[in-house]
């Protein structure tokens, strides 16, 4: 389970950000020296650097962030 997440659910580019704080959908942090969950909640604030999750912020090359990705709209 915990593979497929960081596969299929890590929040890699600004827009997978924005679209979880834009929808208020909860993310969740994880670390990988502890592999373990450390903070789940809305994106309280984001930019290039950290995001903001259930009052502590966190360093975007140091943690995973899991939640959903932006869907880009496919035109054909």
């Amino acid at each position: 389970m915990l593979l497929n997440k960081l596969t299929c659910r890590s929040l890699i580019t600004d827009k997978d950000v924005d679209y979880n704080f834009r929808l208020g959908i909860p993310v969740e942090v994880f670390c990988t020296h502890s592999e373990s969950t450390i903070a789940f909640g809305q994106i309280e604030r984001y930019s290039h650097h950290i995001i903001c999750v259930a009052g502590s912020c966190f360093d975007r090359q140091d943690f995973i962030f899991i939640g959903q990705r932006h869907l880009e709209q496919v035109t054909s």
